[in-house]
């Protein structure tokens, strides 16, 4: 079973790179997430200028951190964004543990 937990901006942003923060672009960020190990982490957020939502998802690359690995945006609700990378960051969880055992 996949675990997404929610974090705090802080703990979220200590995990990143500046470099891999610029490269996020979702808008203003307001939800983060991850994994139980924190190898899979995303965000939502929402343009200013228009009412959408969007998320990003990414995946440790070590040694270099973090690396945005998919950015969906143009969601309706913010509802609709989170359930979204929720679905995203599980499976992409479940394929690293495919990945793993084989």
């Amino acid at each position: 079973m996949v675990v997404i937990n929610s974090l705090s901006q802080q703990a979220f942003q200590q995990l990143l790179s500046a470099h891999t923060a610029s490269e996020i672009a979702v808008g203003e960020q307001v939800e983060w997430f991850g994994d139980r190990d924190e190898t899979i982490i995303g965000t939502v957020g929402t343009g200013r200028q228009y009412k959408w939502w969007s998320y990003a998802i990414l995946k440790c690359d070590t040694p270099s951190g973090f690396r945005v690995s998919e950015r969906r945006e143009h969601f309706v609700t913010r509802h609709s964004a989170r359930v979204m990378l929720l679905r995203q960051m599980a499976g992409a969880e479940a394929v690293g543990v495919e990945r793993l055992a084989a």
